[in-house]
């Protein structure tokens, strides 16, 4: 079996992208950049929402978001989403995981670089 295309990616979740994409660097850039040129504003709503303690919009950015940090191996916030999600269908206070959501979005800000690093090592090996 050839290398892994991931194996220099440390940070992400290497065994997630590898069973996603094997070696088809092609559509992880694709699906990379894609997801770094939304980042700002999805992370925005996540951010406002979370702010103004909506908690019906925050859960529902939650949800929509979820997903898609799987798809370049942040499969650690996506699972962080998933039970901040199902806390925000129970109706509790957001001010209640302040600390988890604080936690959650800092990872999610010092990911960015290392996306970035990612998609340019994948552009660089296609």
């Amino acid at each position: 079996m050839s290398e892994s295309i991931f194996n220099k990616l440390k940070g992400l979740d290497t065994a997630y992208l590898d069973d996603s994409y094997g070696n088809d660097a092609e559509t992880a850039s694709m699906v990379f950049e894609q997801f770094l040129q939304e980042l700002p504003s999805n992370l925005n709503s996540i951010e406002q929402s979370f702010s103004q303690m909506d908690i019906q919009s925050f859960g529902h950015h939650l949800h929509k978001q979820k997903p898609g940090f799987s798809y370049v191996g942040l499969t650690d916030v996506t699972q962080k989403f998933h039970e901040l999600q199902t806390k925000c269908i129970a109706r509790e206070d957001l001010i209640t995981y302040r600390d988890e959501i604080e936690t959650v979005l800092a990872r999610i800000h010092s990911a960015e670089t290392l996306l970035q690093e990612a998609l340019s090592h994948l552009q660089n090996i296609q």
